[in-house]
Parts: C-alpha cells; sequence; structure tokens
C-alpha cells in the first residue's frame, strides 16, 4: 500500500527543506532564489509498513505572475503532483501573512477533494511571538473554509522538530479514509443541532432536516433528507457542515452534504 503526497506552497517557505529533513538527504536543491525547485522531485519511504511517496513541487504564484515560460512550467508539474496525490501538505512561512493567493490555493485543494495538511515552517524564528501566530493563523483557517477543520501544525525544517509526528499524522489521515460514523451517531447529531439552529424560514415555511446519513468516505460525504430543503440558504449550509466536523472532530478532510427533498426520509 502506498500514499502519494505532494509538498505545496508559494516560493522560498521551505518545501525543499521539509523535504530533504524527512529523507535525511540532500536530495533537492536549495536556494534564496525562488523557483529553484521546477521539476517535481519525488522519493518514497517505508513508515510503519506504508509506502509513503513524497512529492516536492515548486512555488506557486499569483495568476497574474504565472504567465511566463518558466512559472507556467512550475505551476503545471506542481498542479500534476496535487492531482495524483491523496494528501496535501500546505506550507507557510510563519513569518508571512495569510494572503489572498494562499486562500486561492487551499480552495483548489479543497475543490479537488485532497485531504489538506497544514505545515507553518519556520517556526523556529517566531519562538517569542508563537502565542500570537498561532492566534493568527488559527483564525483563518477556522473562518475561511466552511468545509472541513484544520489545525495547523508548526515545524522548524532547522530544528527538525515534529517530522516523525507530521508522518504519524499522514498515516492517521491515510487510515482514516476508509472511516464510516454510525446512523446512530450522526442523527443524535442532528437532533442536537435542530433543537438549538434550526434552519431560517423561507417565507411561512421552515425547511426541516429530518434525516442524514454517509455515503462516502473518501471524501465524506452525506445525504441530508426533509421538507423544503431546496430553501435552504448558503449560510445555514456552511453552518451546518462546520457544525459537523467540529461535533465528530473529523479534521484535513472535505466534508460535502447533499440535500435532498424527501417526504419520506426512510424510504
Amino acid at each position: 500500500m502506498s500514499v502519494n503526497i505532494a509538498i505545496v506552497g508559494k516560493p522560498n517557505v521551505g518545501k525543499s527543506t521539509f523535504f530533504n529533513k524527512i529523507f535525511k538527504s540532500n536530495i533537492s536543491k536549495i536556494a534564496d532564489d525562488p523557483g529553484t525547485t521546477k521539476q517535481v522531485i519525488s522519493k518514497s519511504l517505508i513508515y510503519e509498513n506504508l509506502e509513503l511517496i513524497f512529492h516536492d513541487t515548486g512555488g506557486l504564484k499569483k495568476k497574474s505572475k504565472s504567465k511566463d515560460k518558466n512559472q507556467s512550467y512550475i505551476t503545471k508539474e506542481c498542479l500534476s503532483a496535487i492531482n495524483r496525490s491523496s494528501i496535501i501538505i500546505f506550507m507557510l512561512d510563519a513569518n508571512d501573512r495569510f494572503t489572498k493567493n494562499d486562500k486561492q490555493i487551499c480552495r483548489m485543494i479543497l475543490n479537488k477533494l485532497k485531504i489538506l495538511t497544514v505545515i507553518i515552517n519556520k517556526s523556529d524564528l517566531i519562538k517569542k511571538e508563537i502565542k500570537e501566530k498561532t492566534k493568527y493563523f488559527n483564525y483563518y483557517f477556522e473562518n475561511l473554509f466552511s468545509d472541513i477543520l484544520i489545525q495547523p501544525l508548526y515545524y522548524s525544517s532547522t530544528e527538525s522538530k515534529n517530522t516523525d509526528l507530521i508522518l504519524k499524522q499522514i498515516k492517521n489521515l491515510h487510515n482514516s479514509t476508509k472511516y464510516m460514523i454510525e446512523n446512530k451517531k450522526i442523527n443524535s447529531f442532528l437532533e442536537i443541532t435542530n433543537s438549538s439552529h434550526l434552519a431560517p424560514k423561507k417565507g411561512i415555511f421552515r425547511p426541516k432536516i429530518k434525516f442524514l446519513r454517509q455515503v462516502n468516505s473518501n471524501p465524506i460525504i452525506l445525504k441530508a433528507f426533509g421538507t423544503r430543503l431546496n430553501s435552504i440558504n448558503k449560510d445555514y449550509k456552511n453552518f451546518f457542515i462546520k457544525k459537523f466536523v467540529n461535533f465528530f472532530k473529523i479534521y484535513n478532510k472535505t466534508v460535502i452534504i447533499k440535500f435532498i427533498n424527501s417526504e419520506n426520509p426512510f424510504s
């Protein structure tokens, strides 16, 4: 059994250094100049009887800066690595701000229904402000994406701490792809949610979700059955998904809920 993992992010966030630390060897070329990594560099290791195949990719830039021939090739190679990987490591520099470009890259990965884990690299440079930085990055990942729950991992390629923790998380994420939640537990969540946060009315009628069922594990897909569900607004759908991932502590995995009108949810 093998798992493909793509390491992606903007230029100079430390992807290649991280890649080299995993394999304890200088495989990927490292330099301060952006665009050092052009072709995807791949290598595998065996971790607890599971083959992990890592793909070190070039830095992704804004669309407006991706039109030159060199960057266009880097972007194409990176997207190819993302498409053939089931787990994506999105890397950020601890000294950077979370930008619109970062959000777009994350959204692109989520739209491809990939498992997404976030690493904040160069954490050794922010030791004095680690609490503020943690609060800063957590805020974005808690509020920007309604269909996934992410807690960023902090890493220092210089100190090489948490490498084994990251490998362990990757294995756990792979193992979780077959996880199915019991109908009883899912509908216990539904009962609690309906008792406190019903969908808003549309006109004089209120949509009501009567039954939930998980139909797929990777990605996690649920079907919600009930009445007038076609009138549930986007805000409530986002709220409902966020409530679900928080209730079941589902991290790093996109959750999709399909709302289906049905007078008899058990038919």
